[in-house]
């Protein structure tokens, strides 16, 4: 015959109140209790006493020699409710948080959402992995498993939630090397004949511009003549891709060009919606037979300038790089430049 109730003493020998474990017998189970002043109750269920009682003791043992970690919340939470939390509270004071949205909610439709995030292992992350390459590219993939990443370690850190972050024994997505195009004069002639004649009257000079500025799409699409002291050619870019104010320099060209421009409305030099853009850059690709890319002109600012002299805190400052490797990805000298530094003697 078995009492409803044993008391379990801790190996340390205290006897006091609130330093006991506690079995109880509920429905054919036994339910263990760890108590200790300055811890949370841990509570859980099992069907033999033998267990039970091993249970109690590995807990008190881990209490007394200080690595006791409670995950009963991350048990009681699915991984869902962080992502949704994360969703909710934080993507909307990001910059770029919709984009993020839009991935959480895709996530959400994935059953391994429906696990608690104490059972969700490495082992199932890159099974969500794998199953996601078919269909996305390595770094869309990788973004995904970065915001599974983020979202863990925000609730361990910020959220109090002890849990271990599965994502981080996994590995990632290899991602292709950047190619090493460049915009040769002939493409960058062919390109801005063709934009001459486009209805988008602003186009080629958003062209010479971005070359000679190295300006994002988004920066010029916002710049406005108020942001602009064109006597001293200097630039002001508000509210930028990394969440800054930063001023640059523009060239003569760039000043021209700008000058030979009538601001619309709202004051801005090249008045056009991503979309719209989208749709001018698509018929001028077809038109002109190139599949050059607009961020080709940012890349090949950067290795035109570090051609002309220029130092990597000065391309980085007027580029907007806070991470000097990223600038390096940017970068394609070419071949015959770097013969140039050689000593012909």
């Amino acid at each position: 015959f078995l009492p409803f109730t044993k008391r379990v003493w801790s190996h340390s020998g205290h006897t006091q109140k609130g330093n006991m474990a506690t079995i109880r017998k509920r429905k054919n189970k036994w339910q263990v209790v760890v108590r200790r002043k300055g811890f949370p109750p841990v509570a859980k269920t099992l069907i033999k006493y033998s267990d039970a009682k091993k249970f109690a003791n590995e807990i008190e043992n881990k209490i007394n020699k200080g690595i006791f970690q409670d995950f009963s919340e991350a048990h009681n939470l699915i991984l869902a409710d962080i992502l949704k939390r994360y969703r909710d509270e934080v993507c909307p004071k990001r910059k770029w948080g919709q984009h993020e949205v839009l991935r959480i909610n895709k996530l959400l439709k994935n059953k391994i959402c429906r696990y608690s995030i104490a059972r969700v292992t490495p082992h199932m992350i890159a099974k969500l992995r794998d199953e996601l390459s078919p269909n996305y590219a390595a770094s869309t993939v990788n973004k995904y498993l970065t915001i599974i990443s983020v979202v863990y370690n925000l609730a361990r850190t910020e959220w109090d939630i002890n849990c271990i972050n599965p994502v981080s024994k996994i590995r990632r997505m290899s991602e292709p090397e950047f190619n090493d195009e460049r915009l040769s004069p002939e493409t960058e002639m062919v390109l801005l004949k063709h934009a001459a004649h486009s209805k988008a009257y602003w186009l080629k000079a958003m062209i010479i511009v971005a070359l000679e500025s190295g300006m994002r799409r988004g920066e010029l699409m916002k710049l406005k003549r108020s942001d602009c002291d064109l006597d001293k050619r200097i630039a002001t870019l508000k509210d930028t891709k990394n969440g800054t104010t930063r001023k640059i320099g523009l060239s003569v060209k760039a000043v021209t060009e700008l000058k030979g421009l009538t601001p619309s409305i709202d004051g801005r030099f090249f008045p056009t919606s991503i979309e719209q853009f989208k749709s001018c850059w698509r018929k001028l690709k077809k038109q002109s037979g190139l599949k050059t890319r607009f961020h080709l002109l940012r890349h090949e600012w950067a290795s035109r300038m570090f051609e002309n002299g220029w130092d990597i805190s000065a391309v980085a400052t007027q580029g907007g790089w806070k991470d000097w490797k990223v600038l390096r990805r940017y970068t394609k000298l070419s071949p015959e430049y770097l013969a140039s530094k050689f000593k012909t003697n």
